[in-house]
């Protein structure tokens, strides 16, 4: 399954939810809500992609 047919196979709250969480900055949190909620583990496109920018994000943030 691409990320277009998950994403689009997933309820308008739990899309709500998932894109909250991402724009506060808690990808991996993201991605547990998006796994329990759903039932279905997200591509590895969307799983490695989010965990490289919570990675970043980390980072960046350590640096000031």
């Amino acid at each position: 399954m691409t990320e277009d047919e998950l994403w689009q196979t997933l309820p308008q709250g739990l899309q709500e939810q998932f894109d909250a969480l991402v724009g506060e900055g808690r990808h991996i949190q993201a991605i547990a809500v998006l796994r329990e909620k759903s039932g279905r583990t997200p591509p590895p496109s969307i799983h490695d992609g989010v965990a490289l920018l919570d990675h970043r994000a980390r980072v960046l943030r350590e640096r000031g």
